[in-house]
């Protein structure tokens, strides 16, 4: 190609990107911010407010602002949203989405997130749109909720009755292990067993659905608990979670999926329960994503 025609392709291409982003940048001024609901009975799957947000904790100020805006936005089921900080690291917002997984598994109708970052420097130009994809619609989540509800609040219920805080949690350790078997699934269930629903829908479960389900109930019974997660990027299949609970002062390791596969009949295993860090890090690997401090 001649090099005066390679230069006319090479601008139209760069007039057209600049066409497109100065669209997607009006676009994206159009976009409302949002904020918490005056009326917590508007929300209506869950409210998000009982949820210990043990990663919110480690992020900055500006995360913080952007993580309470991505939680709003999936409570209240809007597909766009526009932020109150001025930019963000896209690192630093990939960081904030998975905080808020991790925090709040009630939110299991989340699924990803989309927005323009400037090219040169990485930041996410916020006056731009951030997008979120959903998992299930909000009609869809009101029908999970309804089949599901009745089989974790009876687990609630019963641990309530319970004295002291380290009974609870062996209380909802042992009854997950009782009403759940571990499983494969397909590519068409991962929104099912990539979240608690699954424990609580039929009992057919992984990891996901153990670690998740026990943080849940841990927020419904005020007890601080943590979702650990150790993503392995070249092997999906060696990714693991599992839970940090906060007793007596301090936070303990258990993974009740591990216990869950030892356990036979009426025998429950405790072989992965309320174990500290130098005894559990000898068999688990140390997360690599968003390390706990």
């Amino acid at each position: 190609m001649e090099k005066s025609k390679l230069f006319k392709v090479c601008m139209i291409f760069i007039l057209a990107f600049v066409l497109i982003y100065a669209f997607l940048d009006n676009q994206a001024t159009e976009t409302t911010q949002v904020s918490a609901l005056a009326d917590e009975s508007s929300y209506e799957v869950y409210t998000g407010k009982i949820a210990y947000e043990y990663y919110k904790t480690k992020l900055s100020d500006n995360q913080k602002i952007v993580y309470d805006e991505i939680k709003e936005a999936y409570l209240q089921f809007k597909s766009t949203f526009s932020t109150k900080v001025e930019s963000i690291k896209s690192n630093e917002l990939k960081d904030v989405f998975t905080a808020v997984i991790l925090d709040h598994p009630e939110i299991f109708w989340i699924d990803s997130y989309s927005s323009i970052g400037d090219i040169f420097t990485g930041d996410v130009n916020t006056n731009m749109v951030i997008r979120l994809e959903y998992t299930y619609s909000k009609e869809e989540a009101l029908q999970i909720k309804q089949e599901i509800e009745p089989k974790y609040s009876q687990i609630i219920e019963g641990a309530k009755k319970l004295s002291s805080d380290e009974k609870k949690v062996k209380y909802v350790h042992d009854k997950l292990v009782e009403i759940s078997t571990y499983t494969s699934y397909t590519n068409k269930e991962k929104a099912k067993f990539q979240s608690f629903v699954s424990i609580f829908e039929d009992g057919r479960t992984v990891c996901s659905g153990y670690a998740y389900g026990f943080k849940w109930i841990m927020d419904n019974l005020d007890i601080k608990s943590a979702t650990i997660e150790n993503i392995d990027s070249k092997d999906s299949s060696n990714s693991h979670i599992w839970n940090k609970v906060y007793l007596d002062s301090k936070w303990y390791n258990l993974d009740v999926t591990w216990d869950a596969q030892l356990s036979k009949d009426n025998n429950i295993s405790y072989k992965y329960y309320l174990l500290e860090n130098d005894e559990f890090y000898k068999i688990h690997t140390t997360p690599n994503t968003l390390i706990e401090k």
